[in-house]
């Protein structure tokens, strides 16, 4: 089942910090990492509190949730600052609502090619479209799903099918720890240390079915039902 984006607002909702008027669109923008890739979107995050943004590892949704009120309030009566913004989440409004979907109907002219291909049983559209199965998907570094090259070309896929409004869905795991960060010792050795990785703290929410209640999907492993 492919949410619309009506569905995803009403499920991020009651979990958007309440910001002022003119900075309300970072707080939905924060919930899609399209903000990673385009051209803006990590300026406006960086400059609401660079400090902050800096010790949260560059995740918007920590970001926000630690920003205080009056310095919040000094962003939102920057003119400068919330043009900024206001042009972030009119690029955002417009990658997204070219379709009700949040895509474009297969096949816009420019929009990247038809890939309904009619006739074609193996036809990719929005009710069927591409499973992507992978390890780990790399689409930014505040999302600890990888710990190599093979997930940074993961996540690069991942992007470039959202440009080219392919329907996709990526598969894989969502990890406890996540990759591991490095450090030397005093003797000079390489130590790895690993961070739990905190669900509520990143723009994610649990899958559902049609009556509302968590998707799980069950695997047989070695005869034993894994879900």
């Amino acid at each position: 089942m492919i949410e619309t984006i009506e569905e995803l607002n009403n499920k991020v909702a009651p979990k958007t910090q309440v910001l002022p008027l003119p900075l309300e669109p970072l707080g939905k923008i924060s919930w899609n990492y399209w903000w990673s890739w385009s051209r803006d979107g990590a300026g406006c995050f960086r400059e609401l509190a660079p400090a902050i943004w800096e010790e949260c590892e560059h995740n918007p949704r920590l970001l926000l949730s630690r920003v205080s009120e009056y310095r919040l309030a000094e962003m939102a009566n920057d003119p400068v600052y919330c043009e900024r913004v206001n042009k972030l989440a009119n690029d955002f409004a417009e990658y997204m609502g070219l379709h009700p979907n949040g895509a474009a109907p297969l096949g816009t002219p420019g929009l990247g090619q038809d890939w309904s291909n009619p006739g074609n049983i193996a036809a990719i559209t929005l009710e069927h479209p591409v499973a992507y199965f992978c390890a780990e998907f790399g689409v930014h570094n505040s999302l600890p799903l990888y710990s190599g090259g093979l997930g940074i070309l993961a996540g690069d896929h991942l992007k470039s099918a959202s440009d080219l409004r392919l329907p996709l869905v990526a598969v894989g795991l969502l990890y406890h720890q996540g990759y591991f960060r490095q450090r030397l010792n005093r003797e000079g050795w390489q130590q790895d240390v690993y961070r739990e990785t905190d669900p509520e703290i990143l723009p994610l929410h649990p899958v559902t079915g049609e009556d509302g209640s968590r998707l799980l999907i069950e695997v047989l492993i070695r005869d034993r039902a894994v879900r």
